[in-house]
């Protein structure tokens, strides 16, 4: 059997009898993406050159240190971007994650620019209003020229005219449920085929979908450029069978896939580690290194002292009105779990007659709890009985943004959360939080279905996984708006 003779499977479950290779490509769209970039730099500095300098007139000589700003700038911004993989918006259009990364790329840029200019004592010889007004509108331009591009990638592999071709080696009942999945439900990715050595796995018709050619046919295919990805479908047991496979693909430039073990599905292989015969896969990173937790804590001690420093005042009325609404101390305190799994003393203004408390939260509140005092109705109402809480950050117990630590028998539909998710441990990789990533989309308040409390698990793990002092400042600012719309609270 010839190239031309395989059929190649589309996603709409039809074959066609020749491979029909799109004529777009990666390489293409990354390189419109750093021309337009590039563009976009030039043409935004000219324009903030002309209306901050030409106004007042200036000897042409003067332009020479703003000409050499723009060309390092702008070649800097495209290696960071390249280097950040900004430009690959074929597998993966997230645009959180894309606008976050070139406006980071295009800051390290003009910080790397500032201080070259400092350094070189040549500062004053060039205008900071232009350098101010070329970085603000870059930011806004690019992220625009990305979020339009990214859409028309989108567009472009939904109609079928941007493609990755897969071809997938080992015909076992995974092969071919790994196939399955490709032509039915993975867009922008054709299937090129599925490929074995054994005969008696080979193609003997073409009425399956997934017809089985041999490796030799890959082989005539790869040597051509025709395959973007092989995947190696065998269980991972068959491990020298793995390795004698994957090394037969060794000469050609092409991304290399295996199964991963069952169970591992969650985990991404960071990098790999030789210690001396053995090898390793790093598949897990801390989640803050030593100057994030640093930056964190100042962040956490600053706000919390002035917070109290503001609310003192406040937390006396609170602390004299539950004394006269019913008896029993003023401050409640629970057991949670917080970082590395160790448990700590919650503390929170009491909202519930004494007698009614429940320290290992059994049961959760619900809308009209008659365990809930008057004044403590309008505590929980206004989050204000999380204010003894800023104590709780102060020790280093809590911080102001992380994953809300959950009593120790919290359950939904009677399932205690660390069974109903796999991944719920993870949200103790950092300190619980006063608020957080899942509070201000809305996932606070009850939690009486799995679904509820799965899709807060998930807004925690993407706040542990993508820290940063600016989206902790934005978590804070929504979090106040969130307090006044009083959304969900019980």
């Amino acid at each position: 059997m010839t190239v031309r003779d395989i059929p190649t499977e589309g996603n709409d479950g039809k074959i066609s009898r020749t491979v029909n290779f799109d004529p777009f490509s990666r390489t293409l769209i990354a390189a419109a993406q750093m021309a337009g970039d590039g563009l976009i730099l030039t043409m935004l500095s000219y324009l903030s050159l002309r209306f901050v300098i030409y106004p007042y007139g200036s000897d042409h000589i003067a332009y020479f240190p703003y000409f050499v700003s723009t060309v390092a700038t702008t070649i800097i911004v495209i290696v960071f971007c390249a280097r950040t993989e900004v430009y690959d918006v074929f597998d993966h259009f997230k645009r959180i994650e894309i606008l976050r990364s070139t406006t980071k790329c295009l800051v390290e840029a003009i910080l790397l620019l500032t201080a070259c200019l400092f350094i070189l004592k040549i500062s004053d010889n060039v205008s900071r209003l232009w350098l101010g007004t070329w970085s603000f509108t870059s930011v806004i331009a690019l992220c625009g020229f990305r979020l339009l591009t990214g859409s028309a990638v989108q567009r472009l592999r939904e109609t079928g005219r941007l493609t990755k071709n897969v071809a997938i080696v080992g015909a076992s009942e995974v092969g071919q449920q790994l196939a399955a999945k490709f032509i039915d439900e993975c867009s922008g990715t054709r299937l090129v085929g599925v490929f074995d050595e054994r005969q008696s796995r080979f193609a003997k018709g073409g009425s399956s979908r997934t017809r089985v050619h041999q490796l030799l046919v890959l082989y005539e295919l790869l040597c051509r450029g025709r395959v973007d990805e092989v995947v190696i479908a065998i269980p991972p047991y068959a491990s020298q069978r793995i390795l004698e496979l994957s090394r037969r693909f060794h000469p050609f430039a092409v991304s290399l896939r295996v199964l991963a073990p069952e169970g591992y599905e969650t985990f991404q292989v960071l990098d790999s580690r030789r210690y001396g015969e053995i090898g390793t896969f790093r598949v897990m990173d801390k989640p803050l290194d030593e100057v994030a937790v640093l930056v964190k804590r100042i962040e956490d001690v600053l706000i919390a002292a002035f917070g109290l420093l503001v609310t003192l005042p406040l937390m006396l009325v609170i602390a004299l009105l539950i004394k006269l609404d019913s008896r029993g101390p003023v401050l409640f305190k629970q057991k949670r779990l917080g970082a590395n799994n160790l448990p700590f003393d919650l503390l929170k203004f009491r909202s519930m007659y004494v007698e009614q408390t429940d320290p290992l939260g059994r049961q959760l509140t619900r809308a009209g709890d008659p365990r809930v005092t008057r004044v403590g109705r309008f505590l929980r109402m206004t989050s204000l009985d999380e204010l003894p809480q800023l104590i709780n950050v102060l020790k280093g117990e809590m911080s102001l943004v992380g994953p809300r630590p959950h009593p120790l028998a919290a359950s939904a539909a009677g399932i205690a959360y660390a069974h109903a998710i796999s991944d719920y441990p993870i949200r103790h990789r950092v300190k619980p939080g006063i608020t957080g990533w899942a509070q201000v989309n809305g996932w606070r308040g009850e939690t009486t279905t799995l679904e509820q409390i799965r899709r807060r698990v998930e807004h925690d793990l993407y706040y542990v996984e993508n820290w940063s002092l600016s989206f902790d400042l934005v978590i804070l600012g929504r979090t106040v708006f969130a307090i006044l719309s009083r959304a969900n609270a019980i």
